[in-house]
């Protein structure tokens, strides 16, 4: 069985941050919950940019967080 990994976009080398084995991916108000072949789930703020099946690879972009609004008194 061949399941997907997920890369981030723009980054070379991918380092530990890739998620392998990925079963399922769901979207998220907060952007990506990644599961993986044995039940394991991480959360992340991004949006998928492209699915590759031929080489199993989902292609992930961080997501631009807003500036914090400041409160003026």
């Amino acid at each position: 069985m061949c399941l997907a990994r997920i890369e981030f976009a723009g980054v070379e080398e991918q380092g530990p941050d890739v998620f392998g084995d990925v079963a399922r991916i769901e979207r998220t108000a907060g952007g990506l919950r990644i599961i993986d072949l044995f039940g394991n789930t991480a959360e992340l703020d991004a949006e998928i940019l492209s699915v590759d099946f031929m080489e199993s690879v989902v292609t992930v972009e961080k997501r631009a967080t807003a500036p914090a609004s400041k409160e003026r008194h």
